[in-house]
């Protein structure tokens, strides 16, 4: 068997890394603010001031943290996987005290949450960036680059939903809500420490190494070099759709309980339409590895940015009946299914093309930079709906205006169409689309 082949083991071990990577701001984002509020007693107004806070440190600590990590040197068992390992234990350390430092703490809770979850920010990228930089240095087979990006998207659809419905239970197993965190969150940490360490150890790191001892690609570079990646064309190009399309989907995902709220008047829409988009969302990301056997993925890239499109412009005019919101829905988490897994591949590719044209190796420093993108689309994402709903007179609770119930869908559908259609443009003209080469045909594992 071809030692360069990315064995079973290794994507059972990929798969793994994944999963571990999952709890910590998944959980983060959906029981933090509550958890804080209801059961630490804090201020919603301080939390929020603490997390805004946070991510503009964040702007500046993941490009440094991805250029630093870019810089360790080559080890046994490789360059990225022991920052990861070392990143994991460190993150989990720290991910105990965001939670159970003001508990700890009670007199000085909030100085206690602000230490820890600001740190947060700097060692979760610790092991998020060597994860993210994984696929550009197991293989440089196009097929197998598609294949661990499935691995990825299918996880990161999986997982959160496994934990959405584990957390609940976990919290209301006890009397108290503070020992079903406890458990939730001791139960978490263990889960994310076992499948992130066993996974990494699983793996091998090829292509980096076979880069520098073969090709003199460099191992360290200067911060001029590192500006020079922003003058690369593809590379802007996909860090620039990875903003839009992240920006767009985030407007959607935050307005859509208002539309479902006040134009259609059924919340529970979107448990069903919920349900069923998971498993669109996981055919899509399994189908990735076989479609791009037949369709530049470059191209079916542009194809589930136009098919998500039109499922937008599909709300506008004829979403408001059950069947149509479900069967549109899906066919949203179908698109974006395709276009998160294709990204990771492509920003594989992107790697190469550093080397290439740079000769230096970067892997972290991409994956740091669009960490930040994604962190500042999700800003953005969340501050639009806002606005436009308070320009146009939304009230909470009340019947809403015809100006308030346009609002609605403006920033629900009409504002995500725009933006999709954008990213179309900005790929399209930022990738030139060539007949990749027929890659050798692997045997399994």
């Amino acid at each position: 068997m071809d030692k360069k082949q990315v064995k079973i083991s290794e994507k059972i071990g990929f798969t793994l890394t994944n999963l571990g990577n999952i709890p910590i701001m998944t959980l983060l984002n959906t029981y933090l603010l509550i958890f804080y509020t209801d059961v630490v007693g804090i201020s919603p107004a301080v939390v929020g001031g603490l997390f805004l806070a946070s991510r503009l440190l964040d702007g500046i600590s993941d490009p440094l943290l991805g250029f630093l990590i870019d810089r360790f040197p080559h080890t046994k068992i490789g360059k990225y996987k022991p920052v990861l390992i070392l990143g994991v234990i460190i993150c989990c350390l720290n991910y105990l005290l965001v939670w159970f430092a003001p508990v700890m703490f009670e007199s000085q809770k909030i100085v206690a949450i602000s230490i820890s979850y600001i740190l947060l920010g700097i060692t979760f990228d610790l092991m998020d960036i060597p994860l993210n930089s994984l696929i550009p240095v197991l293989t440089k087979n196009e097929e197998e680059r598609n294949t661990l990006s499935s691995i990825k998207g299918v996880s990161y659809t999986v997982g959160p939903t496994l934990l959405n419905v584990a957390a609940p239970l976990a919290i209301s197993a006890f009397s108290t809500p503070l020992n079903g965190y406890i458990l939730l969150i001791s139960g978490a940490v263990l889960v994310v420490l076992f499948f992130t360490i066993i996974g990494a150890l699983m793996l091998k790191e090829r292509v980096s190494e076979e880069e520098v001892t073969e090709h003199s690609v460099k191992e360290k570079y200067t911060m001029k070099e590192a500006v020079r990646i922003l003058r690369i064309k593809p590379v802007v190009t996909l860090f620039l759709s990875m903003l839009f399309i992240t920006a767009a989907t985030n407007i959607f995902n935050g307005s859509l309980l208002y539309y479902l709220s006040y134009i259609v008047n059924n919340t529970r829409l979107l448990s069903i339409a919920s349900l069923f988009g998971m498993f669109a969302a996981l055919i899509a990301g399994a189908v990735v590895s076989i479609l791009t056997q037949r369709i530049n993925k470059k191209q079916l890239y542009i194809l589930g940015l136009c098919l998500v499109s039109v499922c937008m412009a599909g709300f506008l005019l004829f979403g408001e009946t059950t069947l149509s919101f479900v069967v549109l829905y899906c066919g949203v988490q179908f698109s974006l299914g395709l276009t998160n897994t294709l990204q990771y591949s492509i920003s594989a590719d992107n790697v190469d093309i550093i080397r290439e044209q740079l000769g230096v190796e970067a892997t972290a420093l991409v994956a740091s930079l669009t960490s930040l993108i994604m962190k500042f689309a999700m800003a953005v994402g969340g501050a639009i709906p806002g606005f436009i709903l308070s320009y146009t007179g939304y009230i909470a609770n009340q019947a809403q205006s015809i100006e308030a119930a346009n609002g609605i869908m403006l920033v629900t559908f009409a504002i995500p169409l725009v933006l999709y259609l954008a990213t179309v443009i900005i790929f399209r003209s930022g990738f030139k689309f060539k007949v990749a080469k027929k890659q050798p045909k692997l045997t399994n594992s």
